[in-house]
Parts: C-alpha cells; structure tokens; sequence
C-alpha cells in the first residue's frame, strides 16, 4: 500500500472536520514547499545572472567612459610628457 492510499484510508475513517483539518494542513505543506521553490527558483536565476555577468562590470564601464570622453569632446595632450622616469633602477651600493 502506498503513502497515498493509506492517507486516504485513514482520512476516509475520520470524521469530516478532521478531514478537513487534515485536508488544511496539506495544503499548508503544498503551499510552503511552493514558497520554498519559487525562492530557490529566484535565488537560482540571481546566481545564474551574476555568473553571466561577472567581468563584464569593468568592460562596461570602461566602454562607458571612453564614450563619455568621446561625447564631451575632452583630449588628453602632452601634459605628463616626460614625466615617468625611465631609468632600470637605481644603483646599489653594498
């Protein structure tokens, strides 16, 4: 006999306000389980996202900026010329 057929045995022996009691209570446990896999289904989607997304933050935002500095007309000219020091090192002295 299967968990069903004896569920429906024993409810058939009840009397029909605990039946209805009973009938209350499994649709209690359906409607939490439901609860429980529309937030798993949520929490999937949300992870799935950001998998999809991740490393694409910087390049978007660099392909934003660059179109910014586009738009705007800005240039960036011979203002830190020669600034970086291009010697290997300095010496050491032991």
């Amino acid at each position: 006999m299967t968990v069903l057929e004896r569920a429906v045995s024993t409810m058939q022996q009840l009397p029909i306000e605990k039946q209805q009691e009973a009938l209350n209570f499994i649709e209690f446990l359906a409607f939490k389980m439901g609860d429980r896999q529309i937030n798993q289904n949520i929490e999937n989607r949300a992870a799935t996202k950001l998998q999809e997304t991740k490393g694409n933050d910087f390049w978007r935002g660099l392909q934003r900026f660059r179109l910014t500095i586009e738009n705007e007309g800005l240039s960036f000219g011979d203002d830190f010329a020669g600034l970086r020091d291009r010697s290997v090192g300095r010496e050491i002295v032991l």
